[in-house]
């Protein structure tokens, strides 16, 4: 079946699935309604994208408050403009999609010369972006399998522009490109020899595994990739070896919004995770102004790719041994103490999910509420499923569109001190090549655990979505509520739009469905669970007891639900919480229309 046949046939059923929803009088914007059912619309123009097609979000806010989303190359049929499109958005719920994307295929040369490859193989993933000295600085994944099939040439690379939507040149190139950054940059004292950051790296993180210290291990650079292949990795130790060049982050303070600062044989520096799969996550350090690697063993700064100096690509955070863990992100929190590691895992297409874990450093371990380190061993790796809290996956309320695959998370503190997490998701009522952009609002429990408010984040003049007091008579009555489950068990599921079934792991492949369960004003709770809730004297510090699985604590909030199918009122009440002393899982629910 040809992509434009099938993409008629999808259009079709996405109108179908929403006549319901057109049909229902809302209080809300329009766009709550629509957002989903624009997709049938969809006629390849990468400028009406809106929020469809964008895959491992990075959300950024200008100075002027501005909303940016820096996203993968992807798009339904391959349709689009290649170097990373961008979003901007001035509430967080209406998106544009721009016509330019921010690198324009202005690669750098010296890159092109390493991987010598077409320029039409390589594809651009997974970006972060700040904004310092009045230049913005992109840090982004560059890929192909130019050399043979599964064996990928990949890079993290830095970009500068003068303007947040580009165009983004090499950071060797750029003052020569722009004007304003060759001025700034002439100022400050900062040249760049070259543009990458670290490439692909071999190690062996079972040389010395306890202190999971990697600088005397250092084994090839991609200088010398042809004499060191897949085959001969997988023979040395298989997937123990390697921190994938992709999924860049920066170590930030979502107390502060600032990035935090570390100290290298007396030069500042900032944190930088990046890494997939393979060796798992690494933590590296860049310089606070040039962002040009460190050499930890004496603080210099190094003109090169980090790859080239024993030790300067990183430390092993989490993952390893193969577990699918990517796009990881670590946030700091200096109200609380706590560093959060934040990964994606499993299979992009059929069970991806985001997982968490927390320490009091920088290095980890990071460990989920059950207890479980995320940095992984040989024998844990095979189990990586069932490690690492899940803050987000698939899950279906009763008479709800529901929702997939969430992953590829972006956690920024806003000006006005919310903290917004942004993922990518897939549904369960359009075939698995249609991905959207969702953002949610996230909290930290008084026991320090970070939970989502589940419903996408939704403000206007007329609602401002945030914590504030609610009677506990408006929140008793019936709820949709989800209890999630982590495990390692596979079967055969056919995911919405698939014509055969495909091997899941099942507790993230098959979407959790919700049970009802009612909160009565007197405290109790009945219905698939039993137990008791309360709610504290501010009247949103909301916790819940369930008879026989735990005590979870969180928050009630007025929300708006996307995904409900047909009513009044897209209102609701929403309650999220966490048990981090016994199951490390969360639970959630949505109230039913009165």
């Amino acid at each position: 079946m040809n992509g434009k046949i099938r993409f008629c046939m999808a259009a079709a059923f996405a109108c179908s699935v929403f006549s319901a929803a057109h049909a229902a009088k809302s209080d809300v914007d329009k766009a709550v309604l629509t957002k989903y059912a624009n997709a049938a619309s969809f006629n390849g123009s990468q400028d009406v994208w809106g929020p469809l097609n964008c895959h491992d979000p990075k959300l950024f806010q200008d100075d002027d408050g501005t909303y940016y989303v820096y996203s993968t190359d992807a798009a339904i049929g391959g349709a689009g403009q290649k170097g990373l499109q961008i979003r901007t958005s001035t509430d967080l719920v209406h998106w544009q999609s721009l016509s330019k994307s921010a690198i324009q295929r202005k690669w750098d040369k010296d890159w092109l010369k390493w991987v010598n490859f077409n320029m039409a193989q390589a594809s651009t993933w997974a970006p972060t972006v700040i904004k310092q000295n009045g230049l913005y600085y992109l840090i982004h994944g560059i890929i192909t399998d130019s050399r043979s099939p599964g064996n990928p040439d990949a890079a993290i690379a830095l970009a500068i522009s003068s303007s947040p939507t580009g165009p983004f040149y090499p950071a060797a190139q750029a003052a020569a490109k722009d004007a304003k950054v060759g001025e700034v940059l002439s100022k400050l004292g900062v040249s760049y020899k070259q543009s990458n950051i670290v490439r692909y790296t071999w190690y062996d993180r079972t040389w010395d595994d306890d202190d999971k210290s990697i600088s005397e291990q250092y084994c090839h650079n991609l200088a010398n990739y042809d004499t060191h292949t897949a085959s001969e990795a997988d023979t040395a130790g298989g997937w123990a070896y390697g921190f994938g060049g992709i999924d860049p982050e920066f170590v930030t303070d979502v107390a502060t919004g600032k990035n935090v600062e570390y100290t290298i044989k007396g030069r500042k520096c900032w944190g930088l995770t990046y890494g997939s799969w393979k060796g798992g996550i690494a933590l590296m350090y860049v310089d606070c102004v040039s962002l040009k690697p460190v050499n930890p063993a004496d603080g210099s700064e190094i003109d090169a790719p980090a790859d080239t100096v024993p030790g300067a690509f990183g430390t092993a955070i989490a993952g390893g041994y193969g577990a699918a863990y990517e796009g990881a992100q670590v946030i700091y929190n200096s109200e609380n103490g706590y560093y959060y590691c934040f990964v994606s895992m499993g299979n992009l297409d059929w069970d991806y999910r985001v997982g968490v874990g927390r320490s009091k450093n920088v290095t980890g371990p990071y460990i989920d509420g059950s207890g479980r380190s995320m940095y992984l061993d040989a024998m844990s790796a095979s189990n990586f499923h069932e490690i690492g809290s899940k803050i987000i996956g698939g899950h279906a309320l009763e008479k709800e569109f529901s929702f997939r695959c969430q992953g590829g998370q972006s956690i920024l503190r806003a000006k006005d001190g919310k903290i917004l997490f942004a993922c990518h998701s897939r549904t369960n009522f359009l075939p698995g090549y249609f991905f959207f952009l969702q953002v949610h609002q996230l909290f930290f429990t008084d026991d320090g655990w970070p939970v989502l408010n589940q419903n996408e984040y939704y403000g206007d003049k007329n609602f401002n979505e945030q914590l504030s007091s609610i009677n506990k008579s408006n929140i008793a009555g019936n709820y949709d509520a989800v209890l999630t489950v982590r495990g390692t068990s596979a079967s055969d599921y056919k995911p919405f739009g698939q014509n055969e079934p495909v091997t899941v792991v099942t507790a993230d492949g098959v979407p959790t469905e919700s049970k009802l369960v009612t909160l009565s004003v007197d405290g109790k709770v009945s219905g698939a669970y039993t137990g008791s809730w309360s709610l504290a004297d501010d009247g949103y510090t909301f916790s819940v007891s369930l008879d026989g699985i735990g005590k979870f604590r969180g928050y009630v909030l007025e929300a708006v639900d996307w995904a409900r199918k047909k009513g009044k009122t897209r209102k609701t009440i929403t309650f999220t919480s966490f048990d981090g002393e016994k199951t490390g899982e969360y639970f959630w629910g949505n109230r039913r229309e009165k």
